[in-house]
């Protein structure tokens, strides 16, 4: 008979110490995992579609130089903001995949003497910006530097969509572009504001100041890929 001993060994996901100090119910905890498991999925999608069309098109619908802000970002929160093995394996599964498709871009969009140069610039934007993280951390503190992660997830976010928007009206192609990346990527924003949606819905103490007019309208501006 059983006796359910493989729910002892699963955990919920990123459970902010505020809320489990309140010992929120299960189905709080699993609406949150199905959201942030959705986010998950889709941006990993986004990364493979990415590859897809630079292999394809030898195009980048924005600068490469940039991915090593985000390589920091999913490196660093990787294990500063998780507490269990599975939630930093689902952080570096990101961070692989970013890696995966700044090695195809620098294969297939630059010669060989471009790319060893533009690779050494952007490992200088990776380590300054792993200690920028870093130093955010230590002079605003909070539980698991969820807080930092949140803001400085926006302020990364937030310049991505746009260029790809100002690219595509400037060069007037679609090349570096997929119908693809940009529904998964639209589907992975919504689930990702979901996250803090629910959880504002839900305990409004301990979210009311990421859930704001300020922050949806920031939240908004980014969806815009």
């Amino acid at each position: 008979m059983s006796d359910f001993w493989l729910t002892d060994h699963i955990r919920h996901l990123v459970v902010q110490p505020a809320d489990a100090r309140l010992n929120p119910p299960e189905a709080y905890l699993f609406v949150q995992d199905g959201l942030i498991i959705s986010c998950g999925i889709l941006y990993a999608l986004t990364y493979v579609f990415c590859m897809m069309r630079a292999v394809k098109d030898r195009v980048l619908p924005g600068s490469i130089k940039y991915l090593s802000l985000t390589l920091a970002y999913e490196l660093y929160y990787a294990f500063a903001t998780t507490s269990t093995r599975t939630e930093r394996i689902c952080f570096l599964v990101w961070f692989q995949l970013d890696l995966i498709f700044v090695g195809l871009a620098l294969w297939r969009v630059y010669d060989h003497d471009q790319w060893r140069r533009v690779a050494a610039e952007m490992v200088v934007y990776f380590v300054t910006a792993c200690g920028l993280f870093r130093y955010l951390g230590y002079i605003y503190p909070d539980d698991r530097e969820q807080v930092t992660a949140y803001w400085t997830g926006i302020l990364l976010q937030l310049p991505v969509g746009w260029t790809y928007v100002y690219r595509l009206l400037k060069d007037r192609s679609v090349l570096g572009h997929s119908l693809e990346i940009w529904l998964v990527r639209y589907l992975g924003c919504f689930t990702a504001y979901g996250v803090f949606i629910w959880r504002y819905l839900n305990v409004p103490q301990n979210w009311e100041g990421r859930v704001s007019p300020i922050n949806l309208s920031l939240d908004l501006s980014k969806v815009n890929l």
